[in-house]
């Protein structure tokens, strides 16, 4: 169940977890780079962990040109890489860990009935099948057109942002009961997120703002499994000449590996770490920024 893992009694784990729908583009460099640094300048470890859970959603030969891609940066990581794939067995565990702490419960409801219901925010559940109170059965087949939720213990989360600040979080109007495993039999993100960052003994978690909600639903599921969940750290976006968050949706293009120095330094850059013009090479600017790196600078906008 659990992936091998180095030793946390001495030093912090971070980790880099991209999703296979395609190679990797500037925004997941500054996420892998900002991760890396925080790791690395703590003598920490830096797991990878490839997130390959929506089996829809992965496009065949990604994950291999994800791990050439940071090989070719200059990137290395800690322990074998731990594919979402191939841990099946840990989510169903929880899932009837979860189960006998009754935060589980199976609902019936489409995104159409939701709609219908509140037009207004369709993303919040509001409850409607709570009252049935089901218990799932982990070993079985959800029931057919069901999924399963998942019931925060508190109407309340909160946790300290080392980069936005003090966060919290209103469970009932901004989260509500989410969905740990879909309809369709998929795992839910935030279940398989919670579990392998628990197996994988994470302790420094940095990534993107835009997964800074996430991270309460994560953290909820950790606190019901009896884990303390890691520190949290979301950077600012990158963003196109429209003002689009990078990612594959926006088809952000994808970094090339001869261009590794240029486009490294420019991460470094928008992390508020401009490197020295004089660096040549990427042992160098590796260098650099391991000796030069301070999180709390990395949305800081006053320049150096």
């Amino acid at each position: 169940m659990t992936p091998s893992a180095p030793d946390t009694t001495t030093r912090p784990i971070g980790r880099f977890a991209p999703t296979p729908s395609g190679p990797l583009h500037f925004g997941s460099l500054i996420a892998a780079t900002a991760s890396y640094l925080n790791a690395r300048t703590q003598n920490g470890h830096w797991r990878l962990r490839i997130d390959d859970l929506d089996g829809p959603r992965v496009v065949t030969g990604a994950s291999e040109e994800i791990l050439r891609q940071l090989r070719g940066y200059g990137f290395v990581w800690d322990g074998p890489v731990v594919y979402q794939s191939e841990r099946f067995d840990a989510y169903r565990q929880a899932l009837a860990r979860l189960n006998s702490n009754g935060r589980l419960y199976v609902c019936a409801c489409s995104r159409k009935q939701l709609r219908q219901r509140q037009p207004q925010t369709p993303w919040l559940y509001d409850g409607f099948c709570r009252h049935q109170a089901v218990a799932p059965d982990p070993t079985a087949m959800t029931p057919e057109k069901s999924a399963w939720r998942f019931r925060p213990e508190r109407e309340t989360l909160s946790f300290d942002d080392v980069l936005q600040g003090p966060q919290s979080l209103d469970v009932p109007t901004e989260l509500g009961d989410f969905v740990v495993k879909r309809a369709d039999g998929i795992f839910g993100y935030h279940l398989a997120c919670a579990v392998d960052d628990i197996a994988m003994q994470v302790t420094e978690v940095v990534r993107g703002e835009d997964l800074l909600t996430s991270s309460f639903a994560q953290l909820a599921i950790m606190q019901s499994l009896g884990h303390t969940p890691p520190r949290y750290a979301h950077h600012a976006l990158a963003s196109n000449p429209e003002g689009i968050k990078l990612s594959k949706k926006s088809r952000a293009p994808a970094i090339r590996t001869d261009q590794a120095l240029a486009t490294l330094s420019e991460a470094l850059r928008f992390l508020h770490h401009p490197p020295p013009s004089e660096i040549q090479t990427l042992t160098q600017l590796w260098d650099w920024a391991i000796n030069h790196w301070q999180l709390e600078r990395v949305n800081n906008h006053q320049a150096w």
